[in-house]
């Protein structure tokens, strides 16, 4: 019987599955530290608690690079992550240019809400696409 894709992921799809399944467990630890610091609030679990979330935070990142990287650009999960980066990135502009906005002249100041406007309507656009279509019934 000859390998099939299925049977023989490449490179690309082991490392997102690896970096997601790191994501798992890291999930899946810090629910466990939440669960006993509610149960016992221990000061030495809600330390580990605050490491494992940030080791969480972490490998979600990796993950999520590993997405737009190795993954496969048709995929449901690129698109999510590929919206959800532009995003941010524009959200991070948009407080950015905001903040420049007030002490400019009237034209540069009309010129930036003009663009932080744009950016806002782009914003709402990636969010809509980003959503999973709901099943029809």
């Amino acid at each position: 019987m000859a390998p099939t894709a299925a049977t023989n992921p490449s490179v690309g799809d082991s490392i997102v599955t690896s970096r997601l399944l790191i994501v798992q467990s890291k999930r899946l630890m810090l629910a466990s530290l939440d669960r006993r610091f509610r149960l016992h609030g221990e000061d030495s679990v809600g330390k580990r608690r605050e490491r494992v979330r940030d080791e969480a935070a972490k490998a979600n990142l990796t993950y999520r690079s590993a997405v737009l990287t190795w993954g496969l650009s048709t995929s449901h999960e690129f698109r999510l992550i590929a919206y959800s980066s532009l995003t941010n990135l524009a959200e991070a502009l948009v407080l950015e240019l905001r903040e420049t906005i007030t002490g400019r002249t009237p034209r540069v100041q009309l010129e930036l809400a003009t663009e932080v406007e744009v950016l806002e309507d782009l914003i709402e656009q990636w969010r809509r696409k980003a959503r999973p279509v709901a099943a029809v019934a």
